[in-house]
């Protein structure tokens, strides 16, 4: 018996044009009558069936799967759908978050013994620092010469009495002098004077301020371990410093400088008592004013100390590293500049110095003062030989005066959105912190002076400064996606929901690209091969087919 069923049936040809509703090989003439997107899509149906039968991607092979029905097929496109949206929309919550916190600080050491860092500079600038007996009497003689008028004597002497205790944001206490008309206008006649020079040769000396110094508990000379410095707050006697040449080099050479102290507690610091010689001074000013700060940095905001008091600053430090990996952002992003970022926009620091950013500021200052004056009070801020500009000579103070109200503040570019200032005229100063930053936090605490502690009764004052605890916190930034972590998260998001990888995204552009070309320029080439003929045998009958492979 014959059944029909029983002989081979013909394959859809993978080289002719085929209608995939009727079942039926177009030939050139049924191949005219439709339109170029039906013909295009005739071309490359046989191609992206090829491409699902064998992609690695889960799910596609489904929707040309020959042995799969319609509606299963209809299931496993709104799978893939389903799948796709959710890896675009969780991609996309990863890459914006990648983008906009792209790093983070977080604790990493809790218990990061004190002498790890090192103690801080201590700037001790008496409000009553010239030497009163010695500007009234040979002074003007020695800068001006022995022949000077009593007119320019008067000037000097009253011009530096004005200036006995300078500083940057406090300039309005020169008011008396630069009301007297007479003075302003003969100012000129001390420009010929270098003012560092005058305030180096008035400044008391170390022995009639100092009565005994202990560092951590051990008695030292207070002459050997504190040095004039000038900062913004005016000539300052300075512990533990790194400014002058002198200590520079000392610093380079001697590894344990600048000092540290492994101990905490009232006197395991730098602990001073301080005397001052009354016949030196004059009444009307008491009291010292206390800068903390890095060894490395120029100047700080000051702390006034009252004197016939026991003041007992104890400090905390804050130290937080950044990792080398977030120079991959920009400093606005990370808001701190790494040392050896010196063509950044946003660096700004004091020449020859180590970038802090009390040092940024500093800077700063300077910039607008020589904006506003054309000059550098070299009283204030350091001066070096490749400055551009001039040094302010003694008239140009009253320009410093005119300008006080914006030299007496500072404001950040973002303030005005949080604050009303009512004051339109200040320094603009946008200093980002060093991505090595430490912080000293203090509180200061001030009981009455017992004199018997001094064991004289010249004892006028006590200074105790230590740290508050034998560790502090370390904090660390960091990164909180790297381009690795985002490429690696989103091989994750990829795998979960499609089940894919990297070399299927290479395996479907190669489809689309290369194979794509080759298919479509391949495709008039081909030979289509001989008939060949088939013959089966069903008992005594044979049966001769003839199978085309097209």
């Amino acid at each position: 018996m014959f059944y029909p069923l029983e002989l081979p049936r013909s394959r859809r040809p993978l080289y002719r044009d085929y209608d995939g509703k009727t079942g039926l090989i177009l030939t050139q003439q049924d191949t005219t009558n439709i339109s170029p997107l039906r013909k295009l899509w005739l071309l490359l149906l046989p191609y992206l069936k090829g491409y699902a039968a064998e992609s690695s991607v889960h799910g596609i092979r489904y929707l040309a799967d020959p042995k799969m029905r319609k509606f299963e097929r209809i299931i496993w496109l709104l799978i893939l759908v389903t799948t796709s949206i959710g890896a675009i929309v969780v991609y996309v919550d990863l890459n914006q978050l990648y983008q906009t916190v792209r790093i983070h600080t977080t604790i990493k050491n809790t218990m990061l013994p004190i002498f790890r860092v090192p103690f801080p500079s201590i700037g001790l600038c008496p409000r009553n620092r010239l030497n009163w007996r010695l500007l009234e009497n040979g002074a003007a003689e020695h800068f001006l010469g022995a022949n000077v008028s009593a007119a320019q004597k008067d000037l000097f002497v009253k011009f530096f009495t004005a200036a006995g205790d300078p500083h940057l944001s406090r300039m309005n206490e020169m008011s008396t002098f630069f009301r007297n008309e007479t003075l302003v206008a003969d100012l000129h006649v001390l420009n010929g004077l270098d003012l560092r020079e005058v305030f180096e040769y008035l400044q008391i000396r170390c022995q009639d301020l100092f009565h005994a110094c202990r560092w951590r508990g051990n008695p030292v000379n207070c002459c050997e371990v504190f040095e004039h410095q000038f900062t913004e707050s005016g000539l300052c006697f300075a512990f533990n410093t790194e400014i002058s040449p002198a200590s520079r080099k000392k610093a380079s050479e001697d590894r344990y400088y600048p000092l540290r102290t492994p101990h905490y507690g009232e006197g395991s610091g730098l602990d001073i008592f301080l005397r001052l010689n009354r016949s030196l001074i004059r009444p009307g000013k008491r009291g010292i004013n206390v800068m903390i700060k890095q060894p490395q940095q120029w100047s700080d905001v000051v702390r006034h100390v009252p004197h016939e008091a026991h003041t007992r600053i104890s400090m905390v430090p804050r130290f937080t590293v950044t990792d080398e990996r977030t120079r991959s952002v920009s400093p606005q992003v990370r808001r701190c500049i790494f040392p050896d970022e010196v063509d950044s926009p946003q660096y700004k620091n004091l020449p020859g110095f180590q970038y802090w950013v009390g040092n940024c500021r500093s800077k700063c200052h300077q910039e607008h003062v020589i904006e506003l004056c054309k000059c550098s009070p070299t009283i204030f801020f350091p001066i070096t030989d490749k400055d551009n500009f001039t040094a302010c000579k003694a008239s140009d103070f009253k320009c410093l005066y005119d300008n006080r109200l914006i030299f007496s503040i500072e404001r950040h570019p973002e303030e005005n959105e949080f604050v009303k200032n009512p004051f339109k005229e200040s320094m603009i100063c946008d200093c980002f912190t060093s991505c090595t930053q430490l912080i000293f936090e203090r509180v200061f605490t001030t009981t009455s002076l017992d004199n018997n502690e001094t064991d004289t009764e010249a004892g006028t004052m006590r200074l105790d400064i230590f740290y508050q605890s034998g560790w502090f916190i370390q904090y660390q930034t960091t990164m909180r996606f790297t381009f690795v972590e985002l490429l690696a998260s989103f091989g994750g998001i990829i795998g979960l929901f499609l089940g894919a990888s990297l070399l299927s995204a290479f395996e479907l552009a190669y489809y689309f690209s290369i194979g794509l070309y080759l298919y479509i320029h391949g495709k008039g080439k081909v030979k289509i091969p001989e008939p060949r003929i088939l013959t089966l045998s069903f008992g005594q009958r044979k049966i001769t087919s003839i199978k085309y492979i097209h």
